[in-house]
C-alpha cells in the first residue's frame, strides 16, 4: 500500500497543476478544521473572557472598560450592557482585539461564531502562506504541500484558530513578516549576484515593518521578531558585501537605511494601533501626563513592570524548557454534559496540545538544523532557525515567570518548516545512497501516522462530546490532564 501511495504522489507531483490544487485542497481542509462547529462552546473559553469583552468596549469607547462582577453569563446570553464607566487597565496592545472585533462586527457581538471568526480566518490563511514560504525555501511542491498539511492538522494551530485570543493572530503576522523577509532576502541576493551593490531603499522591508508593527501591536513578544529579522538583514548584507570586497562602511550605511525603514514602519503601525486611546480621554492612564505621548510611555512602563514581574501560580503554567517536551499543554475547556444520550458518562474538552508526532519530530529537526548550519552554513537552515529561536530563546530569560505552552503557536510554523526541510534532505540523501524508494516509503508512513493521530486527537482540539474513556486515552501523560 505504501508503495502505491508513493508512486501516486510522485505521479501527481509531476502535474503542472499540483501546486495550486494541493494548496487549495489543504486550505479547504484547514478551513473545515477551523470553522467547523466553531460556535461551540457557546460560552467564553479561557482568556476569551478578557479579549472578547475588551474588543467590544474598544469599539464603543476607543479603549477597554471594566465590567460588572461575573459578567460572562449575561454577555454569553446576548446582554452586552454589563460594562462600567471606569477604564480597564490591560497589558496587551489593542490591535489584536480590534481584529477580533471585526468578526463581531460581521456576525454580531453576541455570536460565539463572530467572536472567533477573525482568528479562524487568519489561522486558515496561514496554511497557503506556509506553503508559499516552504516552496520559496526548498523549491519542492511536494514538500511545500507537506508544510501546509502539517500546519492544517496541528492541534495547537487548530485550537488557537478556534479561540478568540491573541496568540493565533500574533502567529499569523509573524509568519507573514517571515514570508516578506524571505522574499526580501531572495531579492537582495539576486541583486548582489548581478553586481548591483549600490545603497537602496528596500520596499519589502517597509512592508515587513508594517506587519511586524501589527504583530507587536497584538502582543509585545512580536518585538523579538523585529529584533531578529532586523539583525538578520544587517548580518546577511554585511557578509555578502564582504564577499564582494566592499568596504564595511557600505554595509553599515545600508544597515542604517534598513533599520530606519523597519523602525519607522514598525513604530508607526504600532502607535496607530493606539489611536482610539490617543484620541479619547477616558482610557486608563490617558491623562496621567501633560501630553498623550508621555501618558502612553508611562502606560508602557507600567505594563512592562507587570510583564517582567508576573509570577502568579497557575495550574497550567509551563516554562520555555518544558515547552519542548510538551510537559504541560494548556486546557482551555472541560465539561461533563448531563445529557449523554446512550452513554453513561461523556465529556467535551479543548486542550491546546500540539500534534505530538509533528511536534517532537520538529524539535528533533531543529536540533539537526543547528548541526547542519554550523557545519555547512546552510542559509535555508539558518533562516528557519532564526524564526524558531526568535520565538523561543527570549523566553529562557523568564523561566520563573508565569508562561504557557500555547505561547508556542508562534513557533509552530518554524518547527514545521524545520521538519519539512529535514525530510526533504532525508529524501535527497536517498538519491545519493541509491535507496530513494525505501526513503519515500518511510516518508509516506510518517505522513500517514500524522493523519491518523490528527483524527485520534480531533475531538480534543475541536471540543466534540465523546465518551469519557476516549478523552482519558488521549491524555498520554499525567501532566496533560
Amino acid at each position: 500500500m505504501l508503495e502505491r501511495i508513493r508512486l501516486g504522489v510522485s505521479s501527481a507531483a509531476l502535474s503542472k497543476n499540483f501546486g495550486w490544487l494541493s494548496s487549495l485542497f489543504l486550505t479547504l481542509l484547514g478551513a473545515i478544521l477551523r470553522f467547523g462547529n466553531l460556535a461551540n462552546p457557546k460560552q467564553l473559553v479561557f482568556d476569551e473572557t478578557y479579549y472578547v469583552k475588551d474588543a467590544y468596549t474598544l469599539n464603543l469607547f476607543g479603549s477597554e472598560r471594566n465590567w460588572e462582577l461575573d459578567p460572562n453569563p449575561a454577555f454569553e446570553s446576548g446582554n452586552l450592557t454589563g460594562y462600567l464607566d471606569t477604564a480597564a487597565y490591560v497589558v496587551h496592545p489593542p490591535i489584536g482585539k480590534w481584529i477580533i472585533f471585526l468578526g463581531m462586527q460581521l456576525f454580531g457581538a453576541d455570536s460565539s461564531f463572530g467572536w472567533r471568526f477573525s482568528t479562524a480566518l487568519l489561522g486558515t490563511l496561514a496554511i497557503p502562506l506556509i506553503i508559499l514560504i516552504a516552496y520559496k525555501l526548498i523549491g519542492s511542491k511536494i514538500f511545500a504541500a507537506l508544510a501546509g498539511l502539517f500546519l492544517a492538522i496541528d492541534g495547537q494551530a487548530i485550537v488557537m484558530s478556534r479561540t478568540a485570543i491573541l496568540d493565533g493572530i500574533l502567529a499569523f503576522f509573524v509568519l507573514l513578516a517571515f514570508y516578506l523577509l524571505v522574499l526580501d532576502d531572495s531579492h537582495f541576493r539576486k541583486r548582489l549576484s548581478q553586481k548591483v551593490t549600490r545603497l537602496s531603499f528596500r520596499p519589502l522591508l517597509l512592508l515587513m515593518g508594517i506587519v511586524l508593527g501589527l504583530a507587536a501591536g497584538t502582543k509585545w513578544s512580536g518585538l523579538y521578531f523585529v529584533a531578529a529579522f532586523g539583525l538578520y538583514t544587517f548580518l546577511v548584507d554585511f557578509y555578502q558585501r564582504q564577499k564582494l570586497h566592499q568596504r564595511p562602511a557600505w554595509a553599515i550605511a545600508q544597515g542604517f537605511i534598513n533599520a530606519l525603514t523597519l523602525f519607522v514602519a514598525t513604530v508607526g503601525t504600532y502607535v496607530l494601533g493606539w489611536l482610539g486611546w490617543i484620541l479619547g480621554s477616558n482610557g486608563w492612564g490617558r491623562n496621567a501626563k501633560a501630553n498623550w505621548w508621555e501618558s502612553l510611555w508611562a502606560y508602557h512602563q507600567n505594563a512592562f513592570t507587570f510583564h517582567t514581574g508576573l509570577s502568579t501560580p497557575h495550574p497550567y503554567q509551563a516554562n520555555a524548557l518544558e515547552w519542548l517536551i510538551l510537559a504541560r499543554p494548556t486546557a482551555f475547556y472541560f465539561e461533563k454534559p448531563e445529557d449523554c444520550g446512550r452513554l453513561d458518562f461523556c465529556t467535551a474538552a479543548i486542550t491546546a496540545l500540539p500534534h505530538p508526532l509533528i511536534w517532537f519530530a520538529g524539535v528533533a529537526a531543529v536540533i539537526w538544523l543547528l548541526f547542519r548550519f554550523f557545519r555547512t552554513f546552510d542559509k535555508t537552515a539558518g533562516i528557519i532557525l532564526l524564526g524558531f529561536l526568535a520565538g523561543w530563546a527570549p523566553w529562557l530569560a523568564y523561566l520563573d515567570r508565569t508562561t504557557f505552552q500555547f505561547y508556542t503557536v508562534v513557533m509552530t510554523p518554524f518547527l514545521i518548516l524545520a521538519l519539512v526541510y529535514a525530510l526533504y534532505r532525508y529524501r535527497r540523501r536517498g538519491f545519493v545512497l541509491g535507496r530513494i524508494g525505501a526513503r519515500e516509503r518511510t516518508l509516506v508512513l510518517f505522513v500517514f501516522l500524522s493523519i491518523v493521530l490528527a483524527v485520534y486527537f480531533s475531538s480534543l482540539w475541536m471540543g466534540f462530546e465523546v465518551p469519557y474513556w476516549i478523552w482519558r486515552i488521549q491524555m498520554w501523560l499525567p501532566n496533560w490532564i
